[in-house]
């Protein structure tokens, strides 16, 4: 098993970027960036779903990151 975390940070912060693009209605950008990240998550053995759980704990964690 390898450490996922640093490649996780990394899609973390691309995710953010999705979801801003879903919030300006960028729906082209956005689903082009969501394949990208698709893609690099399948180089880490990661999924959609994980990077999602991921980055909702770490919202958890710390919200005022995020509003």
């Amino acid at each position: 098993m390898t450490n996922s975390t640093p490649s996780l940070l990394v899609w973390i912060a691309e995710y953010q970027k999705y979801l801003a693009l879903v919030d300006q209605g960028s729906a082209t950008d956005a689903d082009a960036l969501k394949t990208e990240i698709v893609e690099g998550l399948s180089w880490v053995d990661l999924s959609w779903e994980d990077l999602e759980v991921a980055f909702s704990l770490q919202r958890k964690q710390d919200p005022s990151d995020y509003t």
